[in-house]
């Protein structure tokens, strides 16, 4: 479950982007806060490999960190 709220705060975090730019209030600001840990990491490997690019893919790599975590997890969960 603490997964699929990670995903799902991502995601309304894209749609966010979209919609509501530049605006924000304490439900953003709390998102932000959830979500900025996790966007951080593929933000700076954008950067760093991908730094003209006018889309940002830190949403897509942060998904595919979180479905690796996931499976190690329940992988773990299994053996026990």
């Amino acid at each position: 479950m603490f997964f699929k709220v990670l995903e799902y705060a991502i995601l309304i975090e894209v749609v966010l982007s979209w919609v509501y730019a530049g605006r924000s209030n304490q439900y953003t600001e709390i998102l932000h806060k959830i979500t900025n840990p996790l966007l951080e990491p593929g933000r700076k490997i954008q950067d760093r490999y991908f730094g003209n690019m006018m889309i940002d893919f830190s949403p897509i790599i942060a998904l595919g960190i979180i479905m690796i975590l996931k499976q190690i997890v329940y992988a773990l969960f299994t053996l026990l």
